[in-house]
């Protein structure tokens, strides 16, 4: 198929409703994830502060991906690409304020129960590193609009995992079993695109195969990271 098959196939269509839709899931899945453990924890003596600065950037980012499809949706492209454009800044806060938060937690024993601390940290370290790669990828193919909102919506999708894992009716199946039921959540809620565009255009888009494919093998790779000695002394050092 040519490029200009493609873009055809994959022209807006009801493609704006789909990506509004998608931006609201994935903020009430956010939402209901952290709100109950963050609105637990306001009362003295909180949280640090770098902690309200990581999930005011994380709420920012979730924010503006629906502020964004909303806005393709109203055709203010103009608005749009300005948007675009800040939210470079947004991510080169998100970047450093993940690694930072996710280290200190480790430090602080703040670690989820259903993890240990060096598989909190591979994972974490892995995930916003595959975010950030999805984002730079989505901003460079920004010309095809096609592929720009499919990798944007799976770096988004990606962040979800640590929200998932924290919902509350995944605590009745037991500790051991929230990290499986949380993969398959979020695996799940990453195959909804796919299979919209199977639906509506017979065809999966092969954005879709990068982040889809970046969120699935990112699970089998944070055991593998966790299992190096490198990382598992790094975790150490930090909770000794």
């Amino acid at each position: 198929m040519t490029t200009i098959d493609m873009d055809r196939r994959f022209g807006p269509g009801s493609d704006r409703g789909f990506f509004i839709v998608m931006a609201v899931v994935v903020a009430l899945v956010v939402a209901a994830g952290f709100g109950p453990s963050y609105a637990a924890s306001l009362p003295p003596p909180g949280l640090p502060f770098w902690v309200h600065l990581h999930g005011a950037a994380m709420t920012a980012w979730i924010i503006l991906f629906g502020v964004q499809a909303w806005l393709i949706g109203q055709r203010n492209l103009r608005l749009h690409k300005t948007l675009g454009w800040l939210s470079i800044s947004l991510v080169l806060a998100i970047i450093p304020l993940g690694f930072a938060t996710n280290l200190l937690a480790i430090q602080r024993g703040a670690v989820p129960p259903f993890f240990r601390p060096v598989d909190m940290m591979a994972a974490d370290l892995l995930d916003v590193s595959l975010f950030a790669g999805l984002f730079a990828s989505a901003v460079l193919m920004r010309r095809k609009a096609a592929w720009h909102k499919r990798l944007m919506l799976c770096a988004t999708i990606l962040l979800t995992w640590p929200a998932v894992a924290r919902l509350i009716p995944l605590r009745a199946l037991g500790l051991s079993q929230i990290i499986p039921a949380s993969i398959t959540i979020v695996i799940a809620l990453a195959l909804i695109g796919p299979l919209y565009d199977l639906a509506t255009r017979r065809r999966i888009h092969p954005a879709y195969f990068w982040g889809v494919g970046a969120i699935v093998i990112s699970h089998p790779l944070h055991a593998l990271i966790a299992s190096q000695p490198a990382v598992q002394a790094w975790a150490n050092r930090l909770t000794g």
